[in-house]
């Protein structure tokens, strides 16, 4: 019997209860040393006030709290705390201080000691800023030098860094009301986090145009501070809670084309069963990287190839060149394959992040007349911020493509749910450059590092690879793939291809257990939740979709689909406490729920599982569904008709 935690988001571990302050009219969350959701009435004034050590690579050093004091008011309080940031190279203490003021006044303060010998890339702050309320804002910019600068919050995603050299920054947060971030011990400055699908503007210490890593020495110190204050007239009401404990699903008139589904190719051996499953789940297309650095990328190929015809499906090629690129491409070309099984083929280089000119010159004329019919694409393999920054020349080629994970910066629940809504906004901003977008892959955890300059200890010295998260088998997982998808489906992505095949970073475990039982806890013939959200979507392939608004897109979202005189409204709970939702939906539903109380039946005996009828849900006297949703839970609302 799995334990509530592992169903629900893949760990033994509990998670964090937040504490919520406030000071003065300003209301927030306390959590783990750091400040979340910090509020003016209903209005997100920052996401987050945190510090982090980066080290050489980027990776962000594990905190952990010592003598933890907490003296909480009704309109203020104090909070004093310890912390070591640790990992194989980093050591560091900090002292933390953060005072809430009854007149909306926070300070932040940190006093840093290294305890050892090591390099850091960043130590210290970094405060974020939400989208919504942000974008498009004037901020006002105050330099080292005392001089200002107007310039606004980026609405489209910012390339480089929109707001440099900062001391102080204010921007408006109500008509007559402004906020005030002042900085103490370094300069800082701002990029838009949405280049790696991070739903936020941050504003982090130490400018990346100085040489970094930094050596620190043992006994070397950091200080800093962060103060947070309100002008104007800002008296404005908390939010009841019967604002906010409900949340609304309304629909749009349009309808939207869907995206073909795929999935990415995994080296093991696909037995008759895990066929039979994906089969089952009608995607669209096999994704294969064809490494010309590998030398054993002929077996790789040959594989997909295998897998592509078992399953049914298209091969989606990657075909990433080293310097010899005609040299390789006249290897791969001699290749047995059919040339109608290729549905796409990306034009991708191990020497530049995104596809160079040159690449494109040299090969794209000769895989066109091998594969006539595919689609030929450039871009990356990594984040959107590659093609952002370096755009490759489309004008030969039919899509874009690149790839999402939500873990670039952090890894807690909340960020990654968070992080769902940036991505449709990494489609909008390339469909200026071409109507065709691939996503691709997607996954919860980035397949490699691409900023590292040496080995990687997240992936080094743990027994679990840095490319699995424990996340991929649970409700969690379920409801993060559904809030993706349906952002790239609203966004308008042409194309999607979602994680592997099998196991750990696949969507079933397939015929062996997990490699790593102690961290990723799945057993033999587990089908994982998120496996549910691709058979129900890829049921209504070639259907529609109906575009879907949540009034509370952190705590639920809903994805509704149409095909011929059915249609099914897919609802999931992005988060740990129960949540009830209302849709306009004015006939009766069969609704099938996946969450704790289903899960072992989902998992484990899944034709039971999809062929159940599920129970029937009527509209109430305002012809409203309304649905109970258990923490991280998804439901699946189908009913007979022609329109929503």
């Amino acid at each position: 019997m799995y334990a509530t935690s592992l169903i629900q988001y893949g760990q033994s571990e509990p998670l964090p209860e937040p504490l919520i302050l406030r000071a003065g009219p300003l209301t927030m969350q306390y959590e783990h040393g750091f400040l979340r959701y910090i509020r003016l009435g209903n209005h997100e004034v920052l996401r987050l006030i945190y510090h982090a050590v980066r080290d050489p690579n980027w990776a962000t050093a594990p905190m952990v709290i010592e003598d933890e004091t907490i003296d909480q008011q009704a309109d203020s309080f104090h909070i004093r705390y310890t912390s070591v940031c640790q990992n194989e190279t980093v050591h560091l203490r900090w002292q933390c201080e953060i005072i809430g003021e009854p007149d909306g006044t926070i300070q932040f303060n940190i006093d840093g000691e290294a305890l050892a010998d090591f390099q850091r890339n960043r130590a210290g702050f970094c405060i974020l800023h939400p989208i919504p309320e942000c974008a498009g804002q004037p901020c006002t910019l105050t330099h080292p030098d005392g001089s200002q600068t107007v310039a606004p919050f980026p609405e489209g995603i910012s390339p480089h860094q929109p707001f440099l050299n900062i001391r102080e920054m204010q921007w408006p947060v109500s008509d007559d009301s402004s906020a005030v971030l002042w900085f103490v011990g370094d300069v800082f400055e701002t990029e838009d986090q949405r280049n790696w699908t991070d739903a936020s503007y941050k504003t982090y210490c130490t400018p990346l145009s100085r040489a970094f890593p930094v050596l620190l020495q043992t006994g070397d110190t950091i200080q800093q501070s962060v103060e947070l204050r309100l002008v104007g007239s800002f008296a404005q009401p908390l939010p009841s809670e019967s604002e906010t404990d409900k949340t609304a699903i309304t629909f749009d008139s349009e309808t939207l084309s869907l995206p073909v589904i795929g999935l990415g190719a995994n080296p093991e051996v696909l037995t008759d069963s895990v066929v039979h499953l994906l089969k089952e789940a009608r995607f669209h297309h096999l994704r294969v990287e064809v490494n010309f650095q590998h030398p054993d990328w002929h077996g790789t190929f040959r594989k997909a190839v295998n897998d592509a015809v078992l399953l049914g499906l298209k091969l989606e090629l990657v075909l990433i060149f080293n310097q010899l690129a005609n040299y390789e491409l006249y290897s791969f070309l001699k290749e047995p394959v059919d040339p109608s099984l290729v549905y796409s083929i990306t034009i991708l280089s191990n020497f530049a992040k995104s596809t160079p000119a040159t690449l494109l010159h040299e090969v794209t004329s000769p895989i066109r007349q091998a594969f006539p019919d595919a689609r030929i694409g450039a871009g990356t393999n990594v984040f959107f911020v590659a093609v952002n920054r370096q755009t490759p020349p489309l004008e030969t080629v039919d899509f874009l493509s690149y790839a999402i994970s939500p873990q670039a910066h952090a890894v807690d629940n909340l960020t990654l749910m968070e992080n769902t809504t940036a991505q449709p906004d990494t489609v909008r901003d390339a469909r200026h450059w071409t109507p065709n977008v691939h996503v691709s892959p997607v996954t919860l955890r980035p397949r490699f590092n691409p900023d590292a300059t040496g080995n990687d200890a997240d992936s080094t010295n743990n027994q679990m690879p840095f490319s699995t998260d424990p996340r991929q088998m649970s409700l969690f997982g379920a409801a993060w793939t559904l809030a993706s998808l349906k952002g790239l489906i609203q966004a308008g992505a042409h194309s999607v291809t979602y994680y592997e095949t099998v196991g750990e970073e696949g969507i079933v475990q397939g015929d062996f257990p997990s490699a790593y039982p102690n961290q990723f806890v799945a057993e033999a013939g587990m089908v994982f939740p998120l496996y549910w959200i691709f058979r129900f979507v890829n049921d209504f392939r070639e259907g529609k979709a109906i575009p879907t608004t949540s009034s509370q897109p952190f705590k639920v979202e809903a994805l509704c689909l149409q095909k011929d005189d059915k249609a099914v409204l897919i609802l999931t709970n992005l988060t740990d406490e129960p949540q009830t939702v209302s849709a306009p939906i004015t006939r009766t539903v069969r609704m099938r729920t996946l969450d704790e109380s289903s899960f072992m039946k989902a998992c484990f005996s899944p034709e039971s599982f999809w062929e159940e009828l599920g129970k029937s849900l009527s509209p109430d006297n305002e012809e409203q569904l309304r649905f109970s949703l258990p923490p991280y839970a998804t439901v699946f609302a189908e009913w007979e008709t022609r329109a929503v």
